[in-house]
């Protein structure tokens, strides 16, 4: 069976244009994040860590806006924290795409975020924001949050 079958039929089609067969990092973990189940994926570069982290969360927001269609939102879906600059920038380009197509909104959030940017974000939050691991605590300090 491919890992992929086990994703939201939309996210199948949008895969289905890019993606055929999962890589063996993809194989392994997949399964174990649509789970629930805390993985820690380590691979080489290119093998499609961000992918395999990614589309579970994609999978998750699709089913909480379908059970949530009569709600209003209050704030983003998930927090997508990486450690660069350029891996965020790098990870917005790549899933930008699938989000367009999914209908589900990704933005980041760095030091060069304008700040009409930024009141937009904090007005009508994306369904996935990713900051910086640096911009996140300061993020969380901001706002009250406390990190675990």
């Amino acid at each position: 069976m491919n890992t992929f079958s086990l994703f939201n039929a939309e996210i199948q089609r949008v895969l289905g244009a890019t993606f055929s067969v999962p890589t063996k990092p993809q194989e392994l973990s997949i399964p174990l994040i649509l789970e629930g189940k805390d993985v820690l994926l380590i691979a080489p570069t290119g093998s499609g860590k961000t992918e395999a982290a990614v589309l579970p969360i994609l999978h998750r927001i699709l089913d909480l806006k379908q059970q949530k269609q009569k709600r209003a939102k209050k704030g983003f879906y998930a927090l997508y924290i990486t450690p660069l600059r350029a891996l965020n920038r790098d990870m917005l380009l790549r899933l930008e795409r699938w989000g367009e197509q999914l209908g589900i909104t990704i933005e980041v959030r760095h030091g060069d975020t304008s700040m009409y940017a930024r009141r937009r974000q904090a007005l009508e939050p994306p369904d996935v924001l990713s900051p910086r691991r640096k911009r996140y605590r300061r993020l969380s300090r901001d706002r009250g949050c406390v990190s675990i």
